[in-house]
């Protein structure tokens, strides 16, 4: 096997592992959002804490899981080769300066919020005073991600995913915690945010104490210094401005999409608009966050040691790899939210507070939202690519074509499609931002064997069309017939029929796309199978 095969098949399996992991924390995110969703519906007080979360979260996303971590990585990388010694003396001296700067962000915002978020999100002066009051707790989350973000990128850059991989698994456990243990001490709602807020904070400290407990045990702890003069600031706040000006222009539409799905709820009482986009946002997350989220995090520490070891030959191929495999994934998961949207809402979120016209407020904006799927994955992969070439200006560029797209579609189309017109114009953009991105990767040399991509696409087509056919009789002939029998027959509730009905959608159906992509000799399906029968075989050999 040549060393570029190598190469490529190692970043696949690194992203199958960290895929894995990531898969656990976004099922315990499921469970979560089922308590939100029962304990919360979609009324004032969960359009509340939505905006309130919001906000931390865009900043969150643009630091710790956005330009900061991917600014850090090349440069570490580069005081790497100087010694170890070195390496740490800059991740302290980097670490130092960020926290002065976000401690002064944070202050900025407790001492600015009361004046402009009421403006912000409209509605009555108790939903403004509301967010107001959550927004001054949950906003101290910036701070403990975003340091932890550089504690997780000093483990990547080493390889190391698994403890980097847990950061969101502690902060779903903080949920569920204050859920089950600390809310049968409290009746009012209003008192149970708070006391949830107050928990995402504790587990967010946590987060940042087992990522720095973790570095410091493998002898990479960074060394305390704040040399505001110190070259690795300037050169990573050279790398990040540009890819920070480009992700404010994402982050500034969240905040459009924020000031419309408000507008559009208090022209419509009831609707729950920024409830519903924001639970149909997390079940898209599930499958970008498992794939494009695994599949950036090892490809970027991947070409980087292509490119410092003089193989820029390695890296177009590594690129197509990774695109195909993201799109082996990615499409499935597009067809199965489309189809089973409606299933998959009631089986997570009924109950409680949130009835079945909840759910349906919430299908249309996720078919919209599942439609991007693939986009919104191999995004995250190309932006890393950039990243790799230490080019941030061109996705700043292409971020804010994209911005403006989104801007002018949803305003265009709310008064036809209410909230749903909001997640259309996320779907429309993210396909115009993967379009440009990989158009503009010839400027880098780097030129994707594209025929070799859309060939694996093409290849797909026979098990994803069996997989279509299975969900579209599954979801539209048997449910009817299976939710008639189980709760005239069983007695069983209407959410217990629901999840029911889901895995049997499911399970075959996956399946069925397996099986029939071995068939045809899909790469991507022996690397997967391969590596599941490898660790069965393993275990039987054990025991």
């Amino acid at each position: 096997m040549t060393k570029q095969a190598k190469g490529s098949e190692s970043s696949t399996r690194r992203s199958l592992a960290l895929s894995f992991y990531t898969f656990l924390s976004r099922i315990l995110g499921l469970i979560r959002d089922h308590f939100m969703a029962v304990s919360f519906g979609t009324g004032m007080v969960a359009s509340a804490f939505s905006v309130a979360y919001r906000l931390p979260n865009m900043f969150r996303n643009l630091l710790a899981e956005g330009t900061l971590s991917q600014s850090f990585m090349p440069i570490f990388s580069e005081y790497e080769k100087m010694g170890v010694h070195e390496a740490r003396v800059m991740s302290g001296t980097v670490l130092s300066f960020l926290f002065l700067c976000l401690s002064i962000f944070v202050a900025l915002f407790w001492f600015f919020a009361a004046g402009f978020l009421p403006a912000l999100v409209g509605g009555s002066p108790e939903y403004g005073t509301l967010v107001v009051e959550l927004s001054l707790v949950l906003f101290f989350l910036i701070m403990t991600a975003s340091l932890s973000s550089i504690f997780m990128s000093i483990s990547n850059s080493h390889h190391n995913y698994f403890v980097p991989s847990l950061s969101p698994i502690i902060l779903n456990f903080s949920y569920l915690i204050v859920f089950i243990f600390v809310f049968p001490f409290y009746h009012e709602i209003r008192d149970k945010v708070f006391v949830l807020a107050y928990g995402i904070v504790t587990g967010g400290i946590l987060q940042l104490l087992v990522q720095g407990w973790y570095v410091y045990k493998n002898g990479y702890g960074p060394i305390f210094r704040l040399n505001l003069k110190h070259p690795a600031i300037r050169k990573i706040f050279k790398l990040m401005l540009p890819a920070a000006l480009g992700g404010s222009f994402y982050q500034i539409g969240l905040l459009v999409d924020i000031f419309l799905a408000n507008y559009i709820q208090n022209q419509n009482p009831g609707l729950g608009a920024v409830v519903s986009l924001d639970y149909s946002q997390r079940l898209v997350q599930l499958p970008t966050g498992i794939i494009g989220v695994a599949l950036a995090t090892t490809i970027l520490p991947s070409l980087l040691k292509d490119l410092r070891e003089g193989r820029e030959e390695n890296v177009p191929k590594e690129i197509a790899d990774v695109l195909s495999f993201a799109f082996f994934l990615t499409l499935p998961a597009s067809i199965g939210l489309a189809v089973l949207g409606e299933t998959v809402l009631d089986s997570i979120y009924y109950g409680g507070r949130w009835d079945h016209l909840a759910t349906m407020t919430a299908f249309y904006p996720l078919v919209f939202y599942s439609f991007a799927i693939p986009f919104y994955s191999i995004n995250k992969v190309l932006v890393s690519s950039y990243y790799a070439f230490s080019d941030t200006k061109t996705p700043l560029r292409i971020q804010l074509v994209s911005f403006f797209l989104s801007i002018v579609v949803s305003i265009g189309l709310m008064y036809f499609l209410k909230h749903s017109a909001i997640a259309l114009a996320s779907a429309l953009s993210a396909s115009v931002t993967s379009s440009l991105l990989l158009f503009y990767l010839k400027s880098h040399q780097v030129k994707i064997p594209f025929s070799t991509v859309w060939l694996r696409v093409f290849k797909m087509m026979p098990a994803l069309l069996g997989l279509l056919l299975w969900l579209i009789i599954s979801e539209w002939v048997a449910k009817p017939v299976l939710v008639n029998y189980l709760t005239s027959e069983w007695g069983l509730g209407f959410a217990n029929v629901s999840r029911i009905c889901l895995v049997v959608s499911i399970l075959p159906a996956v399946v069925i796309y397996f099986v029939t992509a071995s068939l045809i000799r899909i790469p991507e399906s022996e690397i997967i199978l391969g590596r599941f029968l490898k660790k069965i075989r393993k275990k039987s050999i054990q025991s």
